[in-house]
């Protein structure tokens, strides 16, 4: 049975991404909306379709500010005499680390833990051959 602010919180949380807006256009506690979430699986699932939809708005923007600009007033003694298109920077790094991390990461990127146990094997094991031999040469 579908509870009369499910529609209008689903709804906004779809447009908006917020939790908070949302419960308030359903006229509803965020404590209720998270309680129905943690235990109505139906209702959980069409909540992360809301918030996959509200991302791909955002990444819609961000895409749209990254590559068209938008237009910026340009002022003149207080008064406005133009505009200049003034593109983001920021979101295209954002945009280019989403969509290709393995290129764009930070240089001080993190090992998955598996590579970095191997590696910590690997350095193990020539120090214990590097003791091995030294002790071995220090007996002949």
């Amino acid at each position: 049975m579908k509870r009369h602010w499910q529609k209008a919180f689903l709804t906004t949380l779809e447009l908006t991404g917020s939790v908070t807006r949302a419960a308030e256009a359903g006229h509803v506690s965020r404590v209720t909306v998270y309680e129905h979430r943690r235990n109505n699986e139906s209702f959980a699932k069409l909540w992360d379709e809301a918030i996959d939809h509200a991302a791909d708005t955002l990444e819609d923007e961000a895409k749209r500010r990254a590559f068209e600009g938008v237009e910026e007033p340009v002022f003149h003694r207080g008064q406005i005499c133009g505009t200049v298109r003034k593109y983001s920077d920021v979101l295209l790094i954002f945009l280019l680390k989403g969509i290709r991390p393995a290129v764009w990461r930070e240089s001080r990127a993190t090992l998955p833990p598996a590579e970095l146990n191997k590696m910590i094997e690997v350095e193990l094991k020539r120090l214990a051959a590097k003791n091995e031999a030294e002790l071995s040469e220090a007996v002949n």
